[in-house]
């Protein structure tokens, strides 16, 4: 089966951005910007993150971000690399204390391992369905492993498929070393998986995920 990038401009056309803005509190909105503004200015001192393919992130409409994850700083670095509000989709041990009351004002979505996600699922559908972003890692935990990808698991694909939603894969190449331009995070080009088979969708994922790490 012939794959094609999935052409930006033919996505969800009709997604109105400001409705989409609107359903977003304005606290949520001030406190994710106060946040990215602190956060990228400590990442640019520490990190030194090179972006690569900032260029192939739409401007609107709704998207998922799905790529690699091998450090705790890694939703940080996607985050502040793009003007869209990303909602990463982040596991429930991470919304306690004073974390989780600011990760639920900035519109992270709680997943809980091991359970059955609906509402998690039915939250990323609503944000994506007025053209929104999420964020997901597909590999389910961070990688620890001397493997350059886990498996991944099919969330992203099938809540792709249910939103007719374009994933824009990613990955972040590298070693947090302070003060050295350590850190690559590059994106490719958006992707449709919305005519494959899950399984297919997701195995298709996974190889531009891993051709991008390996450049």
């Amino acid at each position: 089966m012939k794959r094609k990038v999935y052409k930006v401009a033919q996505i969800h056309d009709n997604i109105n951005e400001e409705k989409y803005k609107d359903k977003i509190k304005t606290e949520k909105c001030f406190l994710y910007q106060f946040l990215k503004i602190i956060y990228s200015t400590l990442l640019k001192i520490l990190f030194r993150p090179q972006i690569i393919g900032k260029e192939n992130i739409p401007p609107k409409g709704a998207l998922i971000f799905a790529g690699n994850h091998r450090h705790a700083i890694d939703p940080t670095v996607v985050m502040m690399s793009t003007d869209r509000i990303v909602h990463y989709m982040a596991k429930e041990e991470l919304f306690k204390g004073l974390h989780g009351k600011i990760f639920n004002k900035i519109g992270l979505i709680k997943v809980y391992r091991g359970k059955p996600n609906y509402k998690a699922i039915e939250e990323a559908e609503k944000i994506l369905n007025n053209g929104g972003t999420i964020g997901i890692f597909p590999e389910g935990t961070r990688n620890k492993t001397q493997n350059n990808l886990l498996e991944f698991r099919k969330g992203a694909v099938r809540i792709a498929k249910s939103t007719n939603t374009p994933i824009l894969p990613f990955a972040i190449k590298g070693e947090y070393k302070l003060f050295r331009k350590s850190i690559t995070l590059e994106f490719g080009n958006p992707i449709d998986v919305n005519k494959m088979e899950i399984e297919e969708g997701n195995e298709y994922l996974r190889n531009e995920v891993l051709k991008l790490y390996r450049k």
